[in-house]
């Protein structure tokens, strides 16, 4: 026998909280690995490692950062601050991508 656990035996309170919470270990996970390929860079002055490391800080640092700036201090409207976290993500995409794609070296 299956248990099934309904959505509406959760409050909305709580999974809004849960998807914050999901949002901070998110943000704390991606900056760390960001940390690391930058010390990976620095121990190995491999330029690869700088790519992937500011392509971390662009796909979660900044939106992040963005969001609480531009939305929640200077109430910028929610599609202005999307527009811009998702122009953000896709450079830092196309960085990891660079950085993993550079032979080794370069």
């Amino acid at each position: 026998m299956m248990l099934e656990l309904p959505l509406q035996s959760f409050d909305l309170e709580t999974l809004s909280l849960a998807r914050q919470l999901s949002e901070v270990v998110t943000i704390v996970l991606g900056l760390a690995i960001s940390y690391i390929a930058y010390r990976g860079y620095r121990r190995n002055q491999s330029r690869a490692m700088l790519f992937v490391a500011a392509g971390f800080v662009l796909i979660i640092g900044i939106p992040a950062v963005l969001t609480v700036l531009l939305y929640f201090l200077l109430d910028v409207p929610i599609e202005i601050v999307n527009s811009v976290g998702q122009a953000s993500e896709l450079v830092g995409m196309t960085a990891i991508l660079y950085g993993l794609w550079t032979p080794r070296g370069g």
